[in-house]
């Protein structure tokens, strides 16, 4: 079963791309058939190479879940595979896949957030560097390959809450929501365009998800 849904996300993946769709995306699930990606990065990568113009839109790594280091290399992999096509929602995860590896769920919001900053500063620096935080300590960090992309892929976070919409805004991040009321995603977009304009920028259409 589990060999035949990939043949087909694969063969869904080659049909989008080749009919003009902007993005073949993947997600994060475990324990549980829901598209069968425990690693949304393996897929992404076999994505890749059936696809030639689609983005390839990771809808999104579980940051609490994985070292986000490792994660920073896949991603930057992966941009190398696709040649530059690589779209990146990190989220923190539900309170079930919270479980999946015994999580602290009280932890998991700061663990998202700073494995989010530890990321794009993986990308960006062109020394190696250090990096001692909240959750994370790493004495040498030193991304390669880098992304095709510069300085790194578009990256976006959660708009579920207020916090998480003020958070993106301040990082020039893209913004994306599911599962709310249209008024509810009316009134945190209008938050995220007054928070990023305080931040002094102007978000782009194609950065509200």
């Amino acid at each position: 079963i589990a060999r035949a849904s990939f043949a087909h996300s694969i063969a869904m993946a080659r049909k989008a791309d080749e009919l003009g769709f902007d993005w073949v995306s993947v997600s994060e699930h475990h324990y549980a058939p829901y598209i069968l990606t425990p690693n949304p990065c393996l897929m992404a990568a076999a994505l890749s190479q059936v696809t030639r113009r689609a983005k390839i839109a990771l809808l999104g790594p579980l940051v609490p879940l994985v070292n986000p280091v490792r994660l920073a290399e896949e991603i930057a992999m992966l941009d190398q595979l696709s040649g530059g096509r690589v779209v990146v929602l990190f989220l923190r995860g539900t309170p079930n896949e919270h479980r999946t590896y015994d999580s602290d769920g009280e932890a998991t919001r700061g663990m998202t957030q700073e494995g989010i900053d530890l990321i794009r500063k993986a990308w960006t620096d062109e020394e190696p560097v250090s990096w001692q935080g909240a959750h994370y300590r790493f004495s040498t960090v030193a991304v390669w390959p880098r992304t095709v992309q510069a300085p790194y892929p578009p990256v976006n976070g959660s708009g579920n809450s207020e916090e998480s919409v003020r958070f993106a805004a301040l990082r020039r991040m893209g913004i994306a929501f599911v599962d709310a009321p249209v008024d509810v995603v009316a009134d945190w977009v209008r938050l995220y365009h007054a928070e990023a304009e305080k931040a002094g920028w102007q978000p782009e259409p194609e950065q509200v998800i």
